[in-house]
């Protein structure tokens, strides 16, 4: 989340271009660094606007190739590279060519949403008439494993009802 709001960047910038007041003494007037004011100028030079919102915006696996072929080419930084294509956050180039490195062109496809961590459930989706012996005792060993981890959790939940009621129990020391 961004700490200034654009209205506020654009001030700053207008008071930069229009007024002509010197970067430096914007940052010592505002109390806001240097780079970041410089950094809102070339934005806006570049692409006339500040903030693109990247949330919405949906990026082909094509577009993000052709980006990070730019940068190679050019050899710009990642900073460089979303300015010049108009990307909110810088940060967002660099994970591009992680993930281009890694895992190639297909690893640039749009995936929405965080992979789960969770396993897949053991128990299959059919009727229990139609399980295999296998799939049974694979059902079987996760429902032990559920009581198991259950009982421990109630287990827990009442040695720690024991010691609250031994605490208030036992007489305040003077």
């Amino acid at each position: 989340m961004s700490k200034y709001t654009e209205a506020f960047k654009m001030s700053v910038i207008k008071k930069h271009l229009e007024e002509e007041i010197p970067v430096r003494q914007l940052s010592r007037d505002l109390e806001i660094n240097i780079s970041l004011i410089k950094l809102w100028v070339k934005k806006y030079n570049t692409n006339g606007f500040i903030n693109k919102k990247s949330k919405t915006t949906v990026f082909s696996s094509e577009f993000k190739l052709k980006v990070l072929n730019y940068q190679q080419e050019y050899s710009l930084s990642d900073r460089e590279t979303a300015i010049k294509f108009g990307i909110a956050e810088h940060g967002t180039v660099g994970a591009w060519r992680r993930k281009y490195i890694t895992g190639g062109i297909s690893a640039l496809k749009d995936m929405r949403g965080r992979t789960s961590k969770m396993p897949k459930s053991v128990i299959p989706d059919k009727p229990r008439e139609e399980w295999t012996k296998d799939e049974e005792l694979a059902a079987l060993k996760a429902e032990n494993l559920y009581l198991k981890k259950l009982w421990a959790l109630i287990q827990e939940e009442q040695e720690q009802t024991k010691a609250k009621e031994k605490e208030n129990s036992e007489p305040a020391a003077n």
